[in-house]
């Protein structure tokens, strides 16, 4: 959302200023383009004082509160300018931004809408008024309202930023890459378009692309943490960054933006009795309906409220039904979409958790630079990224001895692996959906393997591979769901990677997300097979195709993302399925397509297998992670470091 100070211009025309106080206006004025801003706020209650009305003094202390965070004190402010000059445009624009950030946004809009009927030119307003459609969800008017943005103003790079969000969203990601490269030559020190043109590519399946774009905004915008964190996740989709290169990269981000935000020798007021119930405070931005919350809720819902209170801290504004029945798990919610990284740890400082479990990382929303600071005396990171923060302010994070074999996985990480028993998750599937009666094989006559994880993840070697597999069962066919596929452009291209390969298109099957889960579930009636891709192997997607019978082969790499779907099928006692190589993976995938009363019979056992093992064991999981964390807390209680309990091999 933009704003506009009132300036020079204001000073000039002393008919709205009084002479005596407009060096006072002047003062304050400078101070604030300088970014003074105690001194600039100083000098506008100066002027305020001998005008309590005056317009320009106050609508720049607004915008300055805005900056602070003081929205309330800011909407004040821009509600006394607006009285003094009911029609400037600018002052119900800039009022509007502040009402936005406190998510009044009905009333924002309004607000909005009344500066483009004051001056329907006004290029700012309209790019506000598109920025709260897109909040709305009123992707066609955001869409239209960039659009009028751009042709009064063709330079701002914002608007062509903005607008390329919409195109994604609307799963159009080759129009947003073009918007995004048109932002970056109208405006090339804009950040966003480098991180979400990064992402879009990425998305798309273009990695090596997504990696040179992160790197080159990080060029020209070094200490943006998000843009850096963009590129160490997007590290994990390629096979040409071996662990020991993450690593690096990850300790890398911590010293430039971490480490100067940690404090040393930090002390709190916690209650160290080693014995008593623990705040544990969970922060995540997926407290709603996705992957990540498939395995988040159970485990709230099963800890032993005798022994951990819960406090949820949602990093995200998005709100459904998911997020309120997690919401009713928790003793207290906290929501910091609001707060900037210094007042969300101080908020959790004064909630005095004892134990703070990251579920992001470094992916969308996640809030790292919060665990930097330290606000808790035991950091924890956990299930949304599927690495080291990098950061030693986090003591621990949970894993297995599958996913990270005790050994060369310790030393990738900053913080202390401390390996559950039984796995690192546990999952819940969506009640009501059934399991077809057999192998949809037997009724086409071919078999069908499939993989609905993100393209993202189906790199030019998961498809050379796959070419491979359906080079050795002639008859088969490959169906694969991704939001990228929605993308007519994107999906030409993987149906030319495909026959690049050696497979014709017809064998391939491209499909853009489902609207209602059961019919995505229920896609997997159309699977025989599921093929994890590597190394960035899938979670929900594998724990899903098992839940509807669905039979998945798994290559397990070296590093945790390329290891989770080995963990996931041990757990499931399915350790046939799990390859050491590309080889024995190819083998694997085709043996079972050729041995048909094995298929039949798990589809007819899978999803009982699943619900006899750890995977659905949501009270021993739950009791593996609170013991885990008592281990932890009385290492901190007794005065020594965060220090996990043995792991176990």
């Amino acid at each position: 959302m933009m704003t506009d100070l009132t300036g020079k211009a204001v000073v000039e025309r002393l008919e709205t200023i009084a002479a005596d106080f407009a060096a006072d206006f002047a003062a304050a004025l400078a101070a604030h383009q300088a970014g003074r801003l105690d001194l600039a706020e100083d000098g506008y209650l100066v002027v305020l004082r001998a005008d309590p009305r005056h317009p320009h003094a106050n609508n720049n202390l607004a915008i300055l509160l805005r900056a602070k965070g003081r929205l309330p004190e800011a909407v004040a402010c821009g509600r006394r300018a607006i009285a003094r000059l009911p029609e400037d445009a600018q002052l119900r624009n800039n009022l509007a931004c502040a009402l936005s950030d406190m998510d009044r946004i009905a009333e924002a809009t309004a607000t909005t809408r009344r500066a483009l009927a004051l001056s329907p030119d006004y290029a700012d307003a309209w790019f506000n008024v598109a920025n709260l459609l897109g909040t709305a969800q009123n992707l066609a008017g955001a869409k239209a309202a960039y659009r009028r943005a751009l042709r009064l103003n063709p330079r701002m790079g914002a608007a062509h930023s903005n607008l390329g969000d919409v195109h994604r969203r609307l799963g159009e990601s080759s129009v947003a890459v073009d918007c995004y490269r048109t932002a970056m030559r109208t405006q090339p020190d804009l950040p966003q378009p480098y991180v979400n043109l990064g992402e879009t590519l990425k998305e798309q399946g273009r990695i090596h692309e997504a990696l040179a774009t992160f790197q080159s905004g990080l060029e020209r915008h070094p200490d943006l943490a998000l843009l850096h964190s963009n590129l160490l996740l997007a590290l994990h989709y390629t096979p040409c960054a071996p662990p020991e290169v993450i690593a690096h990269a990850h300790a890398c981000w911590n010293d430039r933006h971490a480490r100067p935000l940690t404090p040393r020798g930090k002390r709190f007021a916690n209650d160290r009795n080693p014995d008593r119930r623990l705040r544990v405070g969970y922060v995540s931005p997926d407290f709603r309906a996705h992957a990540c919350a498939h395995f988040i809720e159970p485990l709230l819902r099963a800890h032993d409220r005798t022994a951990v209170e819960l406090v949820c801290y949602a990093t995200s504004r998005r709100h459904d039904d998911v997020t309120d029945r997690i919401k009713a798990l928790a003793d207290a919610w906290r929501p910091l979409a609001g707060l900037d990284d210094a007042a969300a740890a101080a908020l959790i400082e004064r909630d005095r958790i004892d134990i703070l479990v990251d579920l992001a990382g470094h992916t969308a929303d996640g809030r790292p630079l919060v665990f930097a600071r330290k606000p808790a005396p035991v950091q924890v990171s956990w299930l949304g990224y599927p690495d080291t923060t990098g950061m030693p302010a986090i003591d621990g994070r949970l894993t297995d001895a599958v996913a990270d074999p005790p050994g060369r996985a310790d030393g990738w990480h900053a913080e202390r692996l401390i390996r559950l028993p039984t796995g690192f998750l546990t999952f819940q599937p969506r009640p009501g959906v059934g399991v077809r009666d057999e192998p949809p094989a037997l009724a086409n006559g071919w078999v069908t393997f499939g993989s609905f994880n993100n393209a993202a993840k189906v790199t030019p070697e998961v498809v050379r591979t796959w070419s491979a597999i359906l080079r050795e069962v002639p008859s088969a066919r490959l169906l694969l769901k991704s939001q990228a596929f929605g993308d007519p452009p994107t999906r030409d291209r993987y149906l030319q990677l495909f026959a690049d390969n050696g497979v014709a298109p017809e064998r391939i099957e491209l499909l853009p997300p489902l609207d209602a889960v059961d019919d995505h579930l229920r896609a997997y009636d159309r699977i025989d097979i599921a093929l994890d891709p590597f190394p960035y192997n899938g979670a929900t997607t594998t724990c899903e195709a098992l839940w509807m019978g669905v039979p998945v082969i798994a290559l397990a790499g070296r590093h945790h993302v390329s290891r989770v779907g080995a963990s996931l099928l041990t757990q499931c006692g399915l350790p046939d399925l799990i390859a050491e190589d590309e080889g024995r993976y190819r083998a694997a995938a085709v043996s079972l397509a050729r041995d048909m009363p094995r298929l039949a019979l798990l589809r007819r056992s899978l999803r009982g297998r699943l619900q006899a093992s750890p995977l659905l064991d949501h009270q021993g999981f739950a009791r593996a992670v609170e013991e885990a964390y008592r281990g932890m807390w009385r290492s901190w209680a007794d005065g020594g470091e965060a220090a996990p309990p043995p792991s176990s091999a």
